[in-house]
């Protein structure tokens, strides 16, 4: 049987002595104590009832989405590590911009849990949501399967969720922080910046195929706990409005 990982520290001492050597222990710190809370939110299994319990089908469907969403999200946090070590960026970078797509599904979910309860959409509407949420996909081999949310549709919902029931202000932090990443996951000016340096003096550019992590690269790592913080919010307001109009019924 699998050991368990809940004890175990999710981001190793080689990690710990990197950040540190970068003066960012407290930004590790913060990463690591938003790992702890994901495992926290962990279930074992998700029961599912039969076809003729809509809403407690839905639910389950919902639960689902909350624990693969919470899985995504700790395996990111765990993986950035190893880029680090690995000196990374662009893994790191693509790291962080698949955790606010994470949390921007999440935010989704509230978003549409939001709506059932204020009346805005019917129940038929939100189930089929959840179940495209959870079987949705695109590519030819899934002909039957009905489409997923569009994830910039998802990021801009939870941000309008998150800037009426959190921030209290309108901020769209999901979207900015994702068109950001973006710049460095794709083969673009940000990304091609973390190839070389320019010695303008010689006029030449000068490629670190073998440099280290430098200290602004951490930054991305900052962009990370963001999003880990606004998941953990998300994740809760979820399962409050999931209690509340389902499972409670």
């Amino acid at each position: 049987m699998p050991r368990s990982t809940a004890k175990r520290p999710p981001l190793s001492p080689a990690v710990r002595e990197a950040f540190d050597h970068w003066k960012q222990g407290d930004l590790f710190d913060r990463l690591e104590a938003s790992y702890r809370q994901l495992l926290d939110r962990r279930k074992r299994v998700v029961e599912f009832p039969g076809q003729h319990e809509p809403r407690k089908h839905t639910a389950s469907n919902c639960l689902v989405i909350q624990q693969t969403l919470l899985h995504r999200a700790e395996r990111l946090i765990a993986a950035c590590g190893s880029m680090v070590l690995e000196n990374n960026v662009y893994g790191l970078a693509l790291i962080v911009r698949g955790h606010y797509e994470t949390t921007g599904v999440l935010g989704y979910l509230s978003n549409r849990l939001n709506s059932l309860e204020e009346g805005k959409i019917k129940f038929e509407e939100f189930a089929y949501n959840a179940a495209c949420a959870v079987l949705g996909a695109k590519h030819s081999q899934f002909a039957k399967a009905p489409n997923p949310p569009n994830i910039l549709t998802c990021i801009e919902k939870a941000d309008s969720h998150l800037d009426t029931h959190y921030l209290k202000e309108k901020k769209g932090m999901l979207r900015d922080g994702y068109d950001w990443l973006s710049e460095f996951a794709h083969p673009n000016f940000c990304s091609n910046c973390a190839a070389f340096t320019i010695d303008k003096l010689n006029h030449r550019f000068v490629l670190k195929h073998d440099a280290e992590m430098q200290d602004r690269d951490f930054d991305l790592i900052a962009y990370l706990v963001i999003s880990a913080g606004l998941f953990i919010w998300l994740f809760d307001d979820s399962t409050r409005r999931l209690t509340k109009n389902l499972l409670s019924r």
